[in-house]
């Protein structure tokens, strides 16, 4: 339909045409016409007036209802993101209950520290790096113990840690860090030189519990912004189920450990040790391979107790366990306790004639060593006793009476010798 303005417009037009005609054929007719003309106005500006006015009341509501349509629809996107976070949220929760069940199965500290690097690196989607860090107890410094990348060519070169994972750390507080190059925290020049891969954003979490700092747990990626508050309270969550299975593995491992080391000297009782040996004997006749034994006694041993006290006959039985640890220090090989001043070394896949020379050389080693008891420099001479399999015997218990044997002729033969 034409707009009202122009029906109001022809309509006048329509009225006025005949107004000449009128004032010269009948000009007594010329007050009612004008009347008749202004009502004709009034009319017409009245309802050009009046449908303007319900034009403008009906665009006015159409405006309204748009903006109203536009909410709505803003509202049910809002729900619909909300519902997909919260359907998110609620599968990687009911995720978390056999996560923990794992967990819980598992004593041994390096399994579950795979576990949860594993687990992190899937509830995130595969993208990003997983990392977990212990602090080491003699250094007391951050030690990579598991990783999990989403480029498998990329190798984490900080094995100790960056400077993100050292301040959360210290404060024992969650960092997020939506741009690493412009974080006000950081001094960009100093992340720059620490960086050894591209990074661009990250957040870590500290595996704490009231009395102890065990590590940090981290997820980083490199690309800006890939983190948000949400992802990181989810791995707060993940860390606080995962510091209580490392704390329990850590404790275990440790009961464990002085179950089978002697507190001392800090290696292998004789039980734990001969059930290595046990271990290793059998591996060897399985691979059709070579092995040696070794048997110790320090020389006049009671001479140190009577001179010098317990105290400096302990400081000799730890020097040597040191000494041994040390000098013998090849793959799979291992020293222990066998009893009072009596030591062994097990040297896998190393022949009879090897072991020989190794123990001649060890015993040149020891003559240049000197232990300092009540500031008097003293040195300790050692007997020797050699088997090797599988020329000496033909079980365990063979390869141990015939070490054994060969070390009582040392001591007999005079000492500070080996037999074999």
């Amino acid at each position: 339909k034409p707009p009202s303005f122009f029906i109001f417009f022809f309509s006048l037009v329509f009225v006025f045409f005949p107004s000449p005609i009128i004032l010269r054929f009948h000009p007594s007719l010329i007050g009612p016409a004008v009347l008749a003309y202004l009502f004709s106005f009034f009319l017409f500006f009245f309802y050009y007036q009046r449908n303007n006015f319900f034009s403008r009341k009906l665009s006015l509501k159409k405006e309204t209802l748009q903006e109203k349509i536009h909410l709505s629809q803003r509202t049910v996107s809002k729900a619909m993101d909300l519902r997909f976070s919260l359907e998110k949220k609620i599968k990687n929760y009911q995720h978390l209950e056999k996560f923990t069940q794992d967990l819980n199965n598992e004593i041994s500290l390096t399994k579950i520290c795979d576990l949860v690097v594993n687990e992190l690196f899937v509830l995130f989607g595969f993208k990003g790096n997983a990392l977990l860090y212990l602090v080491n107890d003699k250094t007391h410094r951050l030690e990579l113990k598991s990783a999990k990348v989403e480029d498998s060519a990329q190798k984490i070169l900080e094995k100790t840690g960056d400077l993100f994972d050292q301040w959360v750390l210290r404060r024992g507080h969650p960092l997020l860090v939506e741009s690493a190059m412009s974080d006000f925290r950081f001094d960009p020049d100093k992340v720059k030189k620490a960086l050894s891969r591209p990074l661009g954003s990250l957040m870590c979490v500290p595996l704490a519990t009231e009395i102890n700092s065990l590590g940090v747990l981290r997820l980083d990626s490199s690309s800006s912004g890939a983190y948000y508050s949400d992802d990181l309270r989810f791995l707060s969550v993940i860390a606080d189920i995962a510091k209580l299975a490392i704390e329990n593995a850590i404790y275990f491992a440790h009961m464990q450990e002085f179950s089978i080391t002697d507190s001392l000297t800090e290696i292998f009782l004789r039980r734990y040790g001969i059930e290595r040996l046990k271990e290793e004997f059998l591996r060897a006749q399985r691979d059709v391979n070579v092995m040696s034994f070794l048997m110790f006694d320090i020389d006049h041993f009671k001479r140190f107790n009577d001179r010098f006290g317990h105290i400096g006959g302990d400081l000799v039985l730890k020097k040597l366990a040191k000494w041994l640890k040390g000098f013998f220090d090849f793959p799979g090989s291992f020293v222990f306790r066998y009893g009072g001043e009596e030591f062994c070394v097990v040297l896998p896949y190393i022949q009879k004639s090897e072991a020989v020379k190794l123990v001649e050389n060890f015993r040149a080693y020891l003559s240049g060593k000197e232990i300092i008891l009540r500031r008097e420099k003293t040195k300790i001479t050692v007997s020797a006793g050699i088997a090797g399999f599988p020329g000496d015997a033909l079980t365990t218990e063979e390869l141990i009476r015939f070490a054994d044997d060969c070390l009582l002729r040392a001591k007999r033969e005079g000492r500070d010798r080996a037999c074999y």
